[in-house]
């Protein structure tokens, strides 16, 4: 499995970071191309989701740094779309500084 993974500092808190990612993995129409069949949990407590389906597996974490959090976002992509994987890189990257704006 190819594996992308994303790591950034956000300005905001870990609860606003929290819930504007888990809004973009749950709700993304670009993401939901990819694989129509994912689906997301979410553990508002800790921060945590999950999103899977028959096409990936991603993990997302959001960490406090005081006044402001830091985010981990993996996602597992099978073999057949390791090609893919520096335009899925690019493109949730491009989600991530979006939903941080």
């Amino acid at each position: 499995m190819a594996k992308v993974i994303i790591k950034k500092d956000s300005p905001l808190n870990q609860s606003e970071t929290f819930t504007r990612l888990k809004s973009v993995l749950d709700q993304d129409n670009d993401l939901r191309k990819l694989d129509p069949s994912y689906v997301c949990k979410f553990d508002d407590q800790a921060k945590t989701g999950t999103a899977k389906g028959t096409k990936f597996e991603a993990s997302l974490k959001v960490s406090a740094t005081g006044e402001t959090s830091s985010l981990e976002i993996e996602v597992k992509l099978p073999l057949l779309l390791s090609p893919f994987k520096s335009m899925i890189e690019s493109t949730l990257g491009k989600k991530v500084e979006k939903a941080l704006a």
